[in-house]
């Protein structure tokens, strides 16, 4: 890649859709790292960290970055995976907390049932991005593999 020392120019970057994918990650590991912090999450805080630091070193394309953003887009999309066969083993449990609910005082069963269907809902939104964004990290693995995206990044200097 030119220097402008060199060649009195600013080299110009191509856009590359590759690269939406690391900035996604460093602003939902951001997200995550702050939540964890404020539950004093420390097992999942030090993970967060990891992801952001390996998300920047993507965003400024430097080498060591572009193997690890792969295994960890894998690792991610595997999570999702896992955590999707969770919610979808758990599915019925908002109609067994329903009949519960129901069963239970009629003062507490209006407040008890809009609990349920705001769970309900977050876990809709949950599975629906679950859905989309593990075909987007495979992607994502099989994007920074290919040959012509390894010379966009570059090597530390010494």
């Amino acid at each position: 890649m030119p220097t402008i020392a060199r060649t009195g120019t600013v080299p110009v970057r191509r856009f590359a859709a590759w690269a939406i994918g690391p900035w996604m990650i460093l602003l939902l590991a951001g997200l995550g790292f702050v939540q964890y912090l404020r539950q004093a999450q420390y097992l999942y805080l030090v993970a967060a960290l990891a992801v952001i630091a390996v998300s920047a070193g993507c965003i400024l394309r430097q080498a060591w970055a572009r193997d690890a953003m792969r295994v960890l887009a894998v690792l991610l999309a595997l999570g999702a995976l896992y955590s999707l066969m969770l919610d979808v083993t758990h599915w019925g449990d908002f109609e067994r907390a329903r009949r519960h609910v129901l069963a239970q005082s009629p003062a507490l069963a209006e407040l008890g049932l809009w609990m349920i269907d705001r769970a309900q809902r977050i876990r809709e939104v949950s599975v629906a991005i679950k859905v989309v964004a593990m075909p987007l990290l495979l992607w994502l693995a099989w994007a920074l593999g290919r040959p012509a995206v390894r010379p966009q990044f570059r090597t530390r200097r010494r």
